[in-house]
């Protein structure tokens, strides 16, 4: 991962343990992380003036609000990408458009590859931004 390549990362899980080891080894990797509690704290980070690049998402963990997260981030489409973090054949209950599917696992090996590619796919358009404006 290059330099720049650094993500500003939210994370909604249902069990606090498992956000709060998915913060620490994701900052440990050079990312920004923060762990969001539940489905009123997400919708505060969305429309905040900074909202996360990046919404690593547990949809159990949103529970009834599920539909209402999806319809918020329908909106934001292009501008946050959403990880879907979910267990092996489960399928996400709302349609998140553009949404990633990443299968849970006991390693991070999954996540981190998914989240490392993105970086360096957002990193590539930065770069193509900067050489257009010039």
């Amino acid at each position: 991962m290059t330099a720049t390549a650094h993500l500003d990362i939210a994370i909604m899980d249902r069990n606090p343990h498992v956000r709060e080891f998915l913060c620490r080894e994701l900052c440990g990797l050079g990312h920004a992380a923060s762990a969001l509690p539940n489905a009123s704290c997400l919708l505060q980070a969305l429309s905040g003036p900074r909202p996360p690049q990046v919404l690593v998402l547990d949809p159990e963990a949103a529970g009834a609000s599920l539909a209402e997260v999806a319809r918020t981030l329908n909106k934001r489409t292009g501008e946050i990408t959403v990880v879907l973090h979910v267990f092996e054949g489960e399928e996400p209950q709302q349609n998140i458009e553009g949404a990633l599917v990443v299968e849970k696992r006991p390693d991070m090996g999954a996540l981190k590859t998914a989240l490392e590619a993105l970086a360096a796919h957002l990193d590539r358009l930065s770069k193509a931004e900067a050489r257009e404006r010039a």
